[in-house]
């Protein structure tokens, strides 16, 4: 059997009852009574409930570091093996990133018990019940995105597994241009030690190529130069 929630002014007079019989607004007190002890029970309970809610919003923001960082060294791997490898890494992570945001902006967010409105104690415990609801409806959402998240992930590691033959990504190559070809003098079908050498650092080292001229290439015959 499903059990019924609680209305916010029902937990709020619940709360009031419970905390302090003789505070402002409970149910039975005296108009005039005016207890201090009764307000910082309250105040202290409420405490203990949003550090909570931020505790375990911090678990969640770790598990998302968790699957970022792994991606990082990992991802290239899983994704390596097929398209839907690609598909549910990448859809993996996304939702991870979006459930860290929905957790920073809705749970992280700081609004102060005594900045909310309110005159007397049950209205004020009213508005702070529906700012920690509201608190965890985003916590809810975050986790579930986050789960789902991580599901994805996870399935994208068992495609990894189930194709131990697949050939992973190959090498990253970097792209010689073709002024860099041209510059190379071959010497026979595979050319001087000095050449491949010089290849070997074109392709390797970032800007070792000189400077191309802005007039274009030019050629030279037996004539003379040619422009």
């Amino acid at each position: 059997m499903r059990q019924q929630n609680l209305t916010r002014e029902a937990e709020a007079d619940r709360i009031i009852a419970m905390y302090g019989p003789d505070a402002p607004d409970a149910p039975g007190a005296p108009d005039a009574s005016d207890s201090p002890s009764a307000a910082t029970r309250v105040m202290e309970m409420l405490e203990r409930q949003f550090l909570i809610l931020h505790n375990r919003s911090q678990v969640a923001l770790g598990l998302a570091g968790i699957v970022v960082t792994t991606t990082g060294f990992s991802g290239r791997l899983i994704a390596g093996t097929n398209t839907l490898a690609q598909m549910l890494i990448v859809a993996g992570v996304v939702l991870s990133l979006v459930a860290a945001v929905v957790v920073v902006l809705g749970v992280m967010h700081l609004r102060w018990l005594t900045h909310q409105p309110g005159e007397l104690l049950r209205p004020w415990l009213i508005t702070c019940i529906a700012y920690r609801d509201k608190k965890t409806t985003y916590y809810r959402a975050g986790i579930m995105l986050l789960m789902i998240g991580i599901a994805l992930y996870v399935l994208a590691i068992a495609v990894m597994l189930l194709n131990p033959k697949s050939d992973p990504l190959p090498a990253r190559q970097e792209w010689v241009p073709q002024p860099a070809m041209q510059s190379l003098h071959m010497d026979g079908p595979h050319g001087s030690l000095s050449d491949v050498l010089r290849l070997a650092w074109i392709t390797t080292v970032p800007n070792s190529l000189p400077p191309r001229d802005p007039a274009g290439p030019r050629s030279t015959n037996s004539n003379g130069p040619l422009v």
